[in-house]
């Protein structure tokens, strides 16, 4: 299975095309200056599953990760490491303090960066058991780790949260890349492959009378519960799974907008600018949102430019 996934990473025909074609999707503020008003949250796209929300002097994390390892490395299960550099040029677009980082499961595009996002926000981390021992095995405290499963609740700051089941896309065979628990704090992860799946979740997130859903991609068989008022749907779109539940997903939260997300080529730095990436096809996506009728606004964001829900 191993192969079979390096080879479609490293051979599937790149798409260089960014937001260009897709301009009139795309929202953002006329300033990002100060703090969101109130009654609103402001949302920063981050790249990959990456987004600041803010509401007030208020800031939440989900899923940051910058330093965007290389395709090489990724593809061949080399080591990688957390890129000092890029972690400081896309923490100078988030808040100096963050309350809590977010994330949806273990894989390194969604925690390597967060050991160094937590130290130098002061952020506590908000996860499953195998993200939050994985970052132990790193040097973060426990005290700094919340371990959540579906069902649990927390109020941080501003922020209520609640805790949903999810499932990661397949890309081959019938099992998510890196599947496992990892279930204590042990050797520090080097490879890829060390980053195991842990399991999935996904987050609705309520401030400001706003509320928002998060996943990062999910299985046909497997779309969200029906959940009250969602104000923004963020949908994982990156694999042809998640892009299969996409309308039974949109149906059943019923968002005021919604946010297709994890489309990005993320082996490649931030200063190329947006491309899609290569198992990506938001043609597809654009076609079953508009010839299914679906509720919700589409909407994209471009990387670092922040929009208000209101």
């Amino acid at each position: 299975m191993k192969a079979a996934l390096f080879a479609l990473l490293l051979f599937a025909q790149p798409t260089r095309a960014g937001w260009a074609d897709y301009s009139s999707l795309v929202v953002a503020d006329k300033t990002a200056a100060g703090s969101p008003s109130a009654g609103a949250i402001r949302i920063t796209y981050l790249g990959v599953n990456g987004y600041q929300l803010e509401a007030g002097a208020h800031a939440l994390l989900i899923d940051p990760y910058f330093t965007r390892v290389s395709l090489w490395r990724a593809a061949f299960n080399r080591p990688i490491v957390p890129n000092s550099g890029r972690i400081s040029a896309g923490l100078s677009h988030v808040h100096q303090r963050v309350d809590a980082v977010l994330v949806t499961h273990a894989h390194f595009d969604h925690l390597l960066d967060v050991p160094q996002v937590m130290e130098r926000t002061g952020a506590q981390l908000v996860a499953d058991e195998s993200a939050a021992n994985l970052v132990q095995a790193l040097g973060v405290a426990p005290v700094k780790c919340s371990v959540v499963n579906p069902g649990n609740r927390k109020r941080i700051g501003p922020w209520k949260i609640s805790v949903l089941a999810a499932q990661h896309d397949r890309v081959i065979g019938s099992t998510p890349p890196y599947p496992g628990i990892v279930s204590r704090p042990a050797t520090p992860p080097v490879k890829p492959s060390d980053w195991k799946l842990g399991r999935p979740l996904a987050f609705v997130i309520e401030a400001n009378n706003q509320r928002i859903y998060i996943d990062s991609g999910g299985v046909p068989d497997d779309p969200p519960p029906a959940l009250e008022k969602i104000d923004l749907a963020i949908l994982g779109v990156a694999l042809p799974d998640s892009r299969r539940r996409f309308v039974s997903a949109a149906r059943a939260l019923r968002p005021r907008y919604i946010l297709p997300s994890h489309q990005d080529d993320f082996f490649v730095p931030f200063k190329r600018g947006f491309t899609f990436g290569r198992l990506t096809n938001f043609p597809q996506v654009l076609r079953m949102h508009d010839g299914g009728e679906l509720p919700g606004r589409l909407i994209l964001l471009d990387y670092f430019r922040p929009w208000t829900i209101r």
